[in-house]
């Protein structure tokens, strides 16, 4: 009973640690809180140091909504998924290409996963210093922490460009510290996933089976995300072949209704989801549908028209309603059967695909093309004969495997090179034709407004 009441006690510190830092602006980088419990007592011991990491992950899910789908709302408004059909100022703005430092929502991107990132390191920082804990305890929590470190770097890098790495709580080297590079941001990213891969269990047994902590196959799977990213195709291709290797854990889910159920086998990572705790992938759309018969949130009429006759993502992950389409991923709010997932098998063999293509290795490419088009109802490609017309080929089904799923068009747009001109972007040539005014600098956000007024060592990016 005591051991229970101080679980939830050093839970709710710890929320009130993170709530501490979204409140204050001014000083996110800086961090000076005060909670009711001693940060010696908290990493004391394993028993007490589990509030710790729950209480990481449950920041992540509860404390805020921008790793609950608010990613995949402003990505598929920046890019050519989505459109709002209300009018709203906040939302405007990223899908008229017209961010604008002062915009509340991207002030939020920033310090919110800046706070989960300063929780993170001071995770990092006092399992390592602790006397009370069990070393394989202290690899754990750690390896769990560099995961999201390296989550949360991740989304900053693609949303913002160059931005602050910060690996430390000390004050003196986050409160001005300047933008790094994408480079060097990517190399902590790496360094990070990979510490996560070698210490992180190849099992959920920390979590009684459910798929709800990060674990080594988690940590495999985002690298590989990174290494394509960031060109590095022989390890990408290396570490999703690892996760796909583990058929006793991982595989794809034959009924499009199951592949976003709790713990099911395409499922690598995912954020436990309350009741009624919607997502931007479909239940908080459908919520618009159910009560009043049309969508909030539609698909543009150019995705849905880009799938091909028979496309079962297009049926069963698409909803028609009165005045439109709009996403299903999810499909039911107002149960708990289904979980947020953050990292899936699909993707690993979309990866593998390009990473594949990216060496020339166009036979196995299309393997796992056909993998996933066979997934989806479809017949084999037949269009993949060299580099080119496979990075075709993979474009189109990453557009439609992954569409409204945390941001993964609109960083795919940014990161490839544009088809016709040199030095430009996919984004130029696909959102270039979509939309009138149309500005290349607009791959990336603004720097929000309060973080270039609180640090005098940043800069704002090009065209803002």
């Amino acid at each position: 009973m005591q051991t229970n009441y101080l679980y939830k006690s050093l839970s709710f510190s710890l929320l009130l640690l993170s709530v501490a830092v979204l409140n204050s602006c001014k000083k996110f980088l800086e961090p000076d809180y005060k909670t009711q419990v001693a940060t010696t007592d908290v990493f004391a011991s394993d028993g007490n140091a589990v509030a710790a990491i729950t209480g990481l992950y449950a920041n992540m899910t509860t404390a805020n909504t921008n790793f609950n789908g608010l990613i995949t709302e402003a990505a598929g408004f920046s890019s050519d998924e989505l459109k709002y059909y209300q009018s709203d100022v906040v939302k405007d703005q990223f899908q008229q290409d017209s961010v604008l430092p002062i915009n509340s929502q991207l002030l939020s991107f920033w310090n919110v996963i800046y706070s989960n990132i300063y929780q993170c390191n001071a995770i990092i920082e006092n399992a390592a210093a602790s006397t009370g804990m069990s070393a394989a305890y202290k690899k754990q929590i750690i390896g769990e922490a560099k995961f999201f470190r390296a989550f949360g770097h991740f989304y900053l890098v693609n949303l913002f460009g160059p931005v602050p790495l910060i690996t430390s709580t000390a004050k003196d080297k986050t409160a001005y510290a300047a933008r790094s590079t994408v480079q060097d941001v990517y190399t902590q990213i790496k360094s990070d996933l990979t510490d996560a891969y070698n210490t992180l269990p190849a099992d959920y047994s920390v979590s009684s089976s459910k798929r709800i902590r990060a674990n080594k196959w988690a940590a495999a799977a985002l690298l590989a995300r990174a290494d394509l990213y960031t060109s590095d195709y022989v390890i990408a291709e290396a570490m999703a072949s690892a996760v796909l290797a583990n058929s006793s854990l991982y595989s794809l889910q034959s009924d499009f209704s199951k592949v976003f159920l709790k713990s099911n086998s395409e499922s690598i990572l995912e954020f436990e989801r309350a009741i009624s705790n919607n997502t931007y992938e479909g239940s908080m759309f459908m919520s618009y549908v159910g009560y009043y018969g049309w969508g909030d949130h539609l698909i543009l009429p150019g995705l849905v028209s880009s799938f091909e006759t028979g496309d079962l993502r297009a049926t069963k992950w698409i909803y028609t309603a009165s005045n439109g389409s709009v996403p299903y991923k999810y499909k039911n709010p107002s149960t708990n059967i289904e979980d947020y997932l953050l990292l899936r098998v699909a993707e690993q063999y979309l990866i593998r695909a390009e990473a594949r293509a990216q060496q020339n290795n166009i036979s196995a490419a299309q393997t796992d093309i056909n993998t996933i088009r066979n997934r989806a109802g479809l017949a084999n490609d037949t269009t993949m004969v060299d580099k080119t017309t496979a990075m075709a080929a993979i474009e189109n089904e990453r557009r439609h495997e992954l569409f409204c799923e945390w941001g993964h068009r609109w960083f795919d747009l940014k990161r490839w090179p544009s088809l016709t001109t040199t030095g430009k972007t996919r984004a130029d040539d696909v959102l270039g034709a979509l939309r009138t005014g149309w500005k290349s600098t607009a791959i990336i956000y603004p720097i929000p407004l309060d973080a270039l007024n609180n640090n005098p060592n940043l800069t704002q990016n090009a065209g803002y």
